[in-house]
């Protein structure tokens, strides 16, 4: 008998919960996979764009704030700049940032 490792994968992020300025309650919002990157001076914002499912209003999660760039792997930061999913699933799974920006993973 042969065994084999099986790797589960999600097909898409959680959605999370969070109050929607646009619809005045809490609605679920999901991840877009698009990352906003924003520079100020020499520091760098790096954001993970989510939408809400009623309304398509955009919250933006907080990867990083005011980060020198040097500071970010180049790897990682191509990864930003490129949207590239693996990385955008993954702090979309992030359950510890999505509840230090105000929203609950469900």
């Amino acid at each position: 008998m042969r065994k084999e490792k099986l790797a589960a994968q999600a097909e898409n992020a959680p959605k999370v919960v969070k109050n929607c300025r646009r619809c005045r309650k809490k609605t679920t919002f999901f991840s877009s996979g698009i990352f906003r990157i924003n520079a100020q001076k020499k520091k760098l914002d790096v954001w993970l764009i989510y939408k809400c499912s009623v309304c398509n209003t955009t919250w933006n999660l907080t990867v990083f704030t005011r980060a020198v760039p040097n500071s970010i792997p180049y790897e990682l930061l191509h990864g930003f700049y490129e949207n590239d999913p693996a990385l955008a699933e993954l702090y979309a799974n992030d359950a510890k940032l999505i509840k230090q920006n105000g929203a609950t993973l469900i």
